[in-house]
């Protein structure tokens, strides 16, 4: 009867050995993917200018609707620094380059509106406008960047106001493409289209617009899908027929995306299922095992 109670005894133990040992770890797994998401990161969600195309000499404001990517976390007292790589792009007289924005709750966006003078020996397609970020978010202090390639018209027959491509995305899902733009001549132009050079499916390589029509405005959103993960370059250019005829295309511009893999979290589920199925399957074979030691000993004491 000792010898029963001490086979009871040890397989109690082991079972609720087990038992913790399964439970520990789907909380580890769990906790990992918490503290993954809950990083503030403020990041530029869409900009747009005031004061038309970029033309040397000029005055513009450049309006930035930034988004704290956390779905936790405020970021505190964010500070904006500007700069331009070749000195092109400069505050309006009387501004500085460092902008306070102020608070961003978690998932939320604040706008923010700089003046910006265009130098007068500016000339090329577009001009670059380098943001700097500086915050606070739960006592620490963290930096981060990102540059957005404003366009210019070019007395171009297509004028481009602006465009902007999300900086961050995941693998085969849909990152958001913003394209501001007027036709500035008095034909329409039918064939106008974007074209993606990089890690894109092959439906994004190519984006259709819909017809021009002379003298109108637009600002559509498009998509693009990614195939690779990882910090991904892409090159916009747009493509059209002139009005007289000619072929016409203009760099807009390169555009860093930085593209997580697809169904993180379902990996991560999947590897906690994978450890509690194992758990369980244990389980059952001691408790089976427990059972057969149990009729054993009765049939034999009968």
């Amino acid at each position: 009867m000792k010898k029963f109670n001490k086979i009871i005894k040890t397989i109690t133990v082991c079972l609720f050995a087990i038992i913790c040992l399964g439970v520990n770890m789907t909380m580890v797994a769990n906790a990992t993917e918490v503290e993954s998401s809950v990083a503030a990161i403020v990041e530029i969600q869409e900009y747009d200018i005031d004061g038309g195309m970029i033309e040397a000499g000029k005055e513009i404001t450049v309006n930035l609707t930034l988004h704290n990517t956390s779905a936790t976390m405020i970021a505190n007292s964010v500070m904006i620094t500007f700069t331009n790589s070749t000195g092109s792009l400069y505050p309006k007289y009387g501004n500085d380059n460092q902008v306070y924005v102020g608070n961003i709750q978690p998932n939320g966006t604040k706008t923010v509106s700089i003046p910006m003078t265009i130098g007068s020996a500016f000339t090329g397609d577009a001009v670059d406008l380098s943001c700097q970020f500086e915050y606070m978010a739960l006592n620490n202090r963290l930096t981060n960047s990102a540059m957005i390639v404003i366009p210019t018209s070019g007395g171009s027959t297509i004028g481009v106001k602006s465009i902007d491509i999300s900086s961050h995305a995941i693998v085969n899902g849909k990152s958001l493409l913003a394209f501001s733009y007027v036709n500035q001549s008095s034909s329409n132009i039918t064939d106008a289209k974007l074209v993606i050079d990089g890690n894109v499916s092959a439906a994004s390589k190519e984006i259709k617009l819909d017809t021009v029509y002379a003298g109108k405005s637009y600002t559509n959103d498009y998509y693009v899908i990614f195939d690779e993960p990882g910090n991904q370059q892409v090159n916009v250019s747009l493509q059209y027929t002139d009005v007289d005829g000619e072929q016409k295309v203009t760099d807009l511009g390169n555009f860093e995306v930085t593209v997580s893999k697809e169904n993180v979290s379902e990996e991560t589920e999947s590897k906690v299922s994978q450890i509690l199925g194992l758990a369980g399957k244990i389980v059952a074979v001691l408790a089976g095992a427990f059972a057969l030691v149990t009729i054993f000993i009765y049939i034999k004491k009968r």
